[in-house]
């Protein structure tokens, strides 16, 4: 239950801020030569986010939570991720058309930096509240004893 609340939040997270990427680099980029979205790229957006969210959480989630991995395999978990994502995020750009030559290739590339980093301060974010509730229930039940 926790991983498929995991690949909802992360999906819809990033759904969210690569369709912000893509109305910003509609305005600056493609509007001035006259370029318009085809009907299938907020799916395919979502389908990307989806595939992302799942390998993120399968990848970056493992079932042994209780133990602690060593610093430097987390580290390389994370360089991989990074990596993995990297080439999914670009493929679906290539085959769905969400940039056009270099400088939309090079702009993605940076947006998708930008998002990577957005996505690790949601998430952080996410469970920085999560906690803060358990913490306040642990108290409530602490006062009530």
């Amino acid at each position: 239950m926790k991983k498929t609340k995991l690949i909802i939040e992360q999906t819809m997270m990033v759904s969210f801020m690569v369709l912000c990427y893509v109305s910003i680099y509609g305005l600056l980029a493609l509007r001035p030569l006259n370029y318009t979205f085809d009907w299938y790229i907020p799916g395919s957006i979502v389908l990307a986010s989806f595939i992302c969210s799942l390998l993120t959480v399968f990848f970056l989630y493992p079932d042994d939570e209780g133990k602690d991995s060593p610093a430097l395999s987390y580290t390389l978990r994370i360089v991989a991720h990074f990596i993995l994502l990297y080439i999914i995020i670009m493929a679906f750009g290539h085959l769905c058309y969400w940039y056009h030559g270099t400088f939309g290739f090079i702009l993605t590339s940076i947006i998708y930096v930008i998002i990577y980093l957005g996505s690790w301060a949601g998430t952080l974010m996410i469970f920085r509240h999560d906690e803060k509730i358990i913490s306040e229930a642990l108290e409530n039940i602490r006062d009530d004893d």
